[in-house]
């Protein structure tokens, strides 16, 4: 062990006698360093001290005396925790999480037009990017939306308070939504392989991250026909160096999935308990698999006014969002849409989705890339805070709080596709991290206990960033 301290000393006081001075450098001191990617002991390192220079992770030291840079901001850790950024590996901009963001499910446009949701969307887009860093999330995948998604991403990369950002465009779909279509529909229905192709063709201009086929197969449906599209869609991906993602829920849709060639499943297996011939196939494409267990609550939770806003959601949401998650007290019962006085009336809690969390238990013991997504933006599953939601259900499925934080740190930025720059707190790695009053090993809450937020080499206070917000 001191042959290593030794060794990590020489090399920072290298580094550091070349770095400049002043107010780009950042240490944490006496912080306990939560490693994600490792197991056993080795997963904490106590009396740590992190150093930052500029963008990136300069050095990590233990029990380490060292004298500080001039002018450098110090943030006393002791007692405290540091994580990798956590990033949410599946998101909608284009929704909201409030009742009115999805008309195709529960139509309330004589209340609040959908064009005037989605434009509130669009013009808030900047506070949304303050809420996921207030909820230490430095990274989302935005898996798909209208093709003004880019102009997103574009903006996320072009404002500091803002998450990182992977982003698919438009979702090639076995079904239309004729509802959520303003000129720029988030979801195109597809019916050959050759409107599949022009459609990933209009897509691969605006250099996406993923292509997305949202696989809906009903009764009826000619299955090895919606394979067909989704592999000559993969394939087109693939041979332009992108990835395949693919919303597909029951097993038999998954596993046509995967021998279309998909490379991440961004929902569980809702249906029926995966089998050896999946896992087989999941295996043969390294897929990378997010469960999304909330969302499935969410939508009957809001629309039976049942919601009702955790501790951390009033404190690290979108207040625009939560005041409009009562609404429904406000609305005549006339004007509420046929699935929500249904819901209303049965009033019955939903159940969790045992199996899909049962499935998630098997993958993992079989080795399957997980990661933490909570398909935020839909029905009741708001931006930011949701995220507590989503890990504990991955909790309670079998998974450690370690299992958990590392789906949404190390393997969450396999679906960022940034596995080589985050995930990791190391030397070289970018700077996204997220400093916790309470151990996050202990329970998967605990990451909501943030005490500072840093992203690319820059110090957010979650509360200041919540009363930015206007």
């Amino acid at each position: 062990m001191f042959r290593q301290l030794l060794i990590a000393s020489i090399a920072f006081l290298a580094t550091a006698a070349q770095a400049q001075p002043g107010r780009d450098t950042i240490y944490i001191t006496g912080v306990t360093v939560v490693h994600p990617e490792r197991e056993g002991a080795a997963v904490l390192e106590p009396d740590s001290t992190v150093i930052i220079q500029g963008q990136r992770i300069e050095a990590v030291l233990q029990h380490a005396a060292i004298e500080l840079t001039q002018g450098a901001t110090v943030i006393d850790g002791r007692g405290r925790y540091v994580v990798p950024g956590l990033v949410d590996a599946h998101v909608h901009f284009f929704q909201s999480g409030n009742l009115y963001t999805r008309p195709d499910v529960a139509d309330f446009n004589a209340v609040v037009p959908y064009a005037e949701e989605v434009a509130r969307n669009q013009a808030r887009l900047d506070a949304t990017f303050r809420v996921w860093l207030a909820n230490g999330v430095t990274g989302v995948v935005d898996i798909g939306g209208p093709f003004w998604n880019f102009e997103v991403r574009d903006r996320a990369a072009t404002v500091a308070a803002a998450p990182r950002m992977a982003v698919a465009g438009p979702l090639i779909s076995m079904v239309a939504r004729p509802q959520l279509d303003l000129g720029d529909p988030p979801i195109i229905r597809i019916d050959s392989v050759e409107a599949g192709l022009a459609l990933v063709k209009r897509v691969l201009e605006r250099n996406p991250d993923y292509i997305k086929v949202w696989f809906i197969h009903q009764p009826g449906d000619d299955l090895a026909a919606q394979e067909a599209i989704v592999k000559a869609a993969g394939d087109a991906a693939h041979a332009a160096g992108k990835k395949l993602a693919v919303h597909a829920t029951e097993l038999v849709v998954a596993k046509a999935a995967l021998r279309a060639g998909a490379d991440y499943l961004v929902h569980s297996v809702f249906d029926a308990p995966v089998d050896d011939e999946f896992i087989a196939l999941a295996r043969r494409n390294k897929v990378i698999y997010c469960p999304t267990f909330f969302v499935m609550q969410g939508y009957p939770l809001a629309l039976s006014n049942q919601w009702h806003a955790t501790p951390e959601e009033q404190r690290r949401a979108d207040p625009e969002i939560l005041a409009a998650m009562d609404d429904l007290n406000d609305i005549p019962a006339d004007e509420r849409p046929p699935l929500v006085a249904k819901l209303m009336a049965e009033a019955k809690p939903p159940a969790a989705p045992t199996v899909g969390m049962q499935n998630l238990r098997k993958l993992l013991d079989a080795g399957i890339t997980i990661v933490m997504g909570t398909d935020a933006g839909n029905i009741g599953t708001l931006h930011g805070p949701s995220i507590l939601r989503e890990m504990r259900l991955m909790q309670e499925s079998g998974l450690t709080p370690l299992q958990v934080l590392r789906s949404a740190t190390t393997d969450g930025a396999k679906a960022l596709g940034m596995e080589k720059n985050l995930g990791v707190i190391e030397a070289g790695r970018l700077a996204d991290l997220v400093i916790l009053d309470a151990d996050p090993l202990a329970d998967t809450g605990n990451l909501g206990r943030i005490y500072r937020v840093i992203k690319d080499g820059k110090i957010y206070d979650p509360d200041v960033l919540m009363k930015s917000l206007h």
